[in-house]
């Protein structure tokens, strides 16, 4: 942790803790699970009652402001809530930008899910203050979110779907529409390789694919970043499809799915036909 995100964080918390709305608060992120390290930001979690849930939500840019020498991007997250809310800033500390998160838990709605995600492998040790033990009494509870795997079966015909669905954009040279589509082939292979190896409790699937997936599926998914170019998009594409369908056969067998290989024979036979006819 960078030394001058350290301090505006400690005066964050010292602010905090003369302010009778918050309960208290704990980390939640790499510093929870002690990987943390001189690039990473924080990811503190507070505790507030539904009666002062908004306006001490109100006040957040305030507060970070007080703490650093300017505030340059405060953001809240598109799911903010009356149950949970985050917000993701940008503070100015001397001539270093640093990031800096915000997340709040209203302590009347526990249940929610996205407060359940950020009680997730916290305990008392993870504890940043707390005023009254409201705060330890409530992580004491184990609120937490399972870990559900992507559906196979439902990666798979998204695959094979948008890869039919490519021909046409290809045929018209609609070229963001094919960088769409690339796109999501790319997720449908993400899920298909998360259904077998994701053994991960935290963490979003960039997270997962480095930490879980092996290497050598890996490089499976590197073969979608090209170039925003017909011809090595094409390349692309036909050269993913391949290793799609050896995943997707491996996952079935080691899974115990009867997917049918006709499926894929089909729509990788059509796309090749239909792209020499270009």
């Amino acid at each position: 942790m960078h030394k001058d995100l350290e301090a505006a964080f400690n005066r964050v918390v010292a602010i905090l803790k003369k302010d009778q709305r918050c309960k208290g608060g704990w980390h939640y992120g790499s510093i929870s699970r002690g990987t943390e390290d001189m690039y990473s930001d924080y990811d503190p979690v507070f505790l507030v009652a539904d009666q002062d849930f908004e306006a001490f939500a109100a006040e957040v840019p305030q507060l970070l402001a007080a703490a650093s020498d300017e505030l340059i991007v405060f953001w809240g997250e598109s799911f903010n809530d009356a149950h949970f809310k985050n917000y993701c800033s940008v503070i100015r500390l001397g001539d270093q930008l640093h990031q800096f998160d915000f997340f709040i838990i209203n302590s009347n709605y526990p249940e929610d899910w996205m407060c359940r995600q950020h009680c997730k492998g916290c305990t008392r040790e993870q504890l940043i203050f707390d005023r009254t033990g409201e705060a330890a009494a409530f992580l004491d509870k184990g609120y937490r979110t399972d870990n559900e795997l992507p559906d196979p079966v439902r990666a798979m015909d998204t695959y094979w779907l948008h890869l039919e669905m490519l021909i046409k954009y290809f045929k018209r040279q609609d070229l963001f529409k094919i960088i769409k589509n690339m796109d999501i082939l790319f997720h449908a292979h993400v899920d298909l390789l998360l259904s077998r190896y994701d053994s991960l409790d935290w963490g979003a699937w960039e997270s997962k694919v480095k930490l879980c997936v092996p290497e050598e599926k890996q490089q499976h998914l590197k073969g979608y970043c090209t170039n925003a170019d017909f011809h090595d998009l094409e390349a692309a594409a036909a050269r993913c499809m391949t290793l799609f369908k050896q995943d997707a056969a491996e996952i079935c067998q080691a899974k115990g799915i009867d997917y049918p290989d006709r499926t894929a024979e089909q729509v990788m036979s059509f796309f090749h036909r239909q792209m020499e006819l270009a």
